[in-house]
């Protein structure tokens, strides 16, 4: 198995890992979002405005971020 691993190229193994993380991303909102709706009791547009809110929260504190790292 290691072997394997050292033989690949570092892009593939990159998109390998990138792929993924992707995938489990997807699967973990899909649960939250089934577990929202039908345990929680939530409408889809209530948990569609959380998400949109938390989305565009997390990408301001993201561009904040990169801006103050590049200053020091």
């Amino acid at each position: 198995m290691r072997v394997l691993l050292c033989m690949m190229d570092p892009t593939k193994l990159r998109m390998r890992y990138l792929l993924g993380i992707f995938l489990a991303a997807v699967l973990t909102a899909a649960a939250l979002r089934h577990i929202l709706h039908t345990q929680v009791g939530l409408a889809r547009e209530d948990i569609r405005t959380g998400v949109l809110i938390t989305a565009a929260i997390g990408i301001f504190l993201l561009i904040a971020f990169f801006r103050w790292s590049r200053r020091q």
